[in-house]
């Protein structure tokens, strides 16, 4: 065959596998180019007149396989609805001044990541730093004269440092070792840890040089102001052992004209988040006494600023309290809480009477539906947030302070994509436990173009964390599994959040255990509706979701194939190469590995490999730090000694969060459904 032949021979054939790879998906179907059409919105940030609000605007860029962040702006009618910032750069953390006439963001314009503020009326914007590291924790002084935020101040290493000689010129020898003797030396999605910490800073908002606040070898977080403008709140860990003793945050007050530092909590934290109520009288923060057990109940605390008394605020309350902010007349406290799979926004009196908001909260994700979102409150209480259904991605959506007033969506981005697209229906669904009273909820995704008189192979899609929740959010990766033909089941087994602390707080110390059980009786209720091939169902899940894949075809055969994705396998291994061993190794178990091996290894999955007799996949991030490559590694050497047909998938250019990139969403999804396909009838 001469070359011309043979090329035109290899290009029909590639034209060929393409539509032939495309003819899996109908056309008027969501796919995967579709990604690049979403927009969504995240972070809204209302003015304090409740006029204006600026909102990020995300979407990913085709060229460059990577989010952009834009701002914009809109009135609380919906009018006025405008971009502020255009183009391939990220712009966020926007920060309103108490008057109203501008605001602060952060963004990467001109390189690195800046401080800037932007001029309401002459729609001017200002630089007002220039770091080689990126600002953070924006907030006002009440006056709006100056900026506080926080900032990574760089350390100089005191690790070990030989005299050695140094090469001739010429020479070429290999670069010089990387020296580590930190407890915690890597985080997902940060890589290896520089020396340093971070630290507050005030800026004065005409610019100028900023001044560093804070000291010392500790990680400051938090950052608010009192009404006075003299002091400030923050959240640091000072104890001596700080890093192999995680989780003891307290908080301080720090006279900003004196320097003077009053701690104001000192029981075994955390405690976080401290905000002082407009009239000075009370300091609002979030956190719990610390039982060392992997799920504990986040709580409201209300202190006394004069004589330091605390009450649990949110004593009765049984979900989870987070970004929290004053009403302007302190009489309340807004607040972030997700309630059976539903992302919240509450309000809660100084007696604990708590009423509800707003519902459906949603962030700018193209992963799977996890709880998220976020909103802001005006002085007069009008609250904008961002809106999510199963059927819609993240919009903004704004309700009055009115009483019975309802929300109103004030944009409609994805409009167009939708109407020609074809998504999954969603539909929820509660199962009652086999183990005991317990109810699960879960979700069903059915494909787009559904018949109901047709049979269909079944995907069960297990949740990370553990503790998380999965709910009623519109989900790119889940919808791109449904037009390729499964329903798509996802539910939140006991250890899921949102349902109470004993539905979370089961598998302390646990896990896995019933949850498994949770998951079977869901599989089974699906299979019971009669439009699922009982004789293709398929598992995968994602991190701990990956745990309880693993768990469960060491459990059962009852699944046709397995993607078992970013799992733990071995406890034991796990919790000293993780990127947070020391709180792992103290919250997650009860001993170290070598104190109590026989209770790592009860939990985890490679204790079952022998049983193991289901097609798996393993797949992975390179970069993994949180549940390193290694984990994947193990179970793909033992599933292989095993005689199991194994396949390993290492994604490239990606941590713990796959997502991340669109193209690697891409490749997570259709090595999982290729996989699933090759074992279905």
């Amino acid at each position: 065959m001469n070359f011309i032949r043979f090329s035109f021979f290899i290009l029909n054939f590639i034209l060929f596998s393409s539509s032939q790879l495309q003819a899996q998906v109908e056309e008027n179907h969501f796919d995967y180019m579709d990604l690049f059409d979403l927009q969504m919105v995240s972070n809204p940030e209302i003015s304090p007149d409740g006029n204006t609000i600026i909102y990020e605007r995300h979407q990913f860029d085709v060229m460059s396989d990577r989010r952009l962040v834009n701002l914009w702006q809109i009135s609380f009618d919906g009018n006025n609805h405008y971009p502020i910032t255009s183009g391939t750069r990220n712009y966020g953390n926007v920060s309103w001044s108490p008057q109203g006439d501008k605001f602060a963001f952060t963004s990467n314009q001109d390189g690195s990541n800046q401080l800037y503020v932007y001029f309401l009326k002459s729609k001017t914007t200002a630089a007002l730093t220039n770091f080689t590291e990126s600002p953070g924790s924006i907030s006002w002084s009440p006056d709006g004269s100056q900026l506080l935020f926080s900032k990574f101040v760089s350390e100089s290493s005191k690790a070990i440092k030989p005299s050695l000689p140094t090469p001739p010129s010429g020479a070429e020898w290999e670069k010089g070792a990387d020296v580590i003797d930190k407890t915690v030396y890597r985080r997902d999605g940060g890589g290896y840890v520089q020396d340093g910490y971070r630290h507050l800073f005030l800026i004065s908002a005409e610019g100028g040089t900023a001044r560093q606040l804070t000291s010392g070898s500790h990680q400051y977080s938090s950052p608010s102001w009192a009404p006075d403008g003299k002091h400030i709140l923050y959240t640091v860990d000072k104890s001596e052992n700080a890093e192999l003793d995680p989780n003891n945050e307290q908080i301080f007050q720090h006279d900003i004209v004196t320097g003077k530092v009053e701690q104001l909590t000192n029981q075994r934290g955390p405690f976080n988040s401290p905000k002082i109520s407009p009239d000075g009288k009370y300091i609002a923060y979030t956190g719990f006494k610390d039982k060392f057990v992997g799920y504990q109940l986040t709580e409201l605390y209300l202190m006394d600023r004069d004589s330091k008394e605390v009450e649990v605020l949110s004593k009765g309350f049984k979900q989870d309290i987070s970004s929290i902010k004053w009403s302007k007349n302190s009489k309340s406290i807004y607040f972030r809480y997700d309630e059976e799979g539903n992302s919240k926004v509450g309000e809660i009196d100084l007696k604990g009477n708590v009423a509800p908001i707003a519902e459906n909260l949603g962030s700018a994700s193209i992963g799977r539906p996890y709880g998220g979102g976020s909103y802001s409150v005006s002085d007069k209480g009008n609250v904008a947030f961002s809106h999510v259904t199963t059927s819609i991605p993240a919009e903004l959506a704004v309700v009055g302070r009115k009483s019975n007033s309802q929300p109103r969506l004030l944009t409609n981005l994805n409009e167009n994509l939708l109407k020609s697209k074809k998504i999954g229906n969603v539909e929820e669904f509660w199962v009652d436990s086999s183990v005991d009273d317990f109810k699960v909820q879960g979700w069903i995704i059915t494909p787009p173009d559904y018949d109901s008189s047709k049979k269909y192979p079944m995907i069960l899609e297990i949740h990370g964390g553990p503790y998380t929740n999965y709910g009623s959010r519109f989900s790119p990766e889940l919808q791109l599994m449904a037009s390729r033909g499964y329903v798509v089941v996802y539910t939140n087994p006991r250890g899921s959040t949102s349902y109470g602390e004993n539905f979370a707080g089961y598998i302390n110390h646990n896990y896995p255990s019933e949850d498994y059980n949770d998951l079977m009786d869901a599989t089974e209720y699906v299979v019971d509706q009669g439009y699922v091939d009982e004789e293709n169902l398929f598992i995968t899940g994602g991190s701990g979701g990956g745990v309880l894949t693993a768990w469960s075809i060491g459990k059962t055969d009852r699944f046709k194939a397995a993607v078992v994705a970013k799992p733990v396998i071995n406890w034991y291994s796990f919790v000293l190469t993780a990127d947070s061993s020391p709180f792992f190794s103290k919250y997650w178990f009860k001993d170290k590995p070598w104190e109590s091996p026989e209770d790592y290894l009860k939990f985890s999955p490679i204790s079952l490999v022998g049983n193991v007799k289901t097609p798996t996949m393993l797949l992975t991030g390179q970069q993994d730090y949180r549940t390193p490559m290694s984990e994947t590694e193990q179970y793909y050497s033992a599933l292989k000694l095993q005689g199991v047909d194994a396949v390993m998938i290492r994604i490239a250019g990606s941590g713990h969060g796959i997502a991340g990139k669109p193209s690697n969403l891409f490749r997570k999804v259709g090595y999982i459904t290729s996989w699933f396909d090759k074992y279905k009838n």
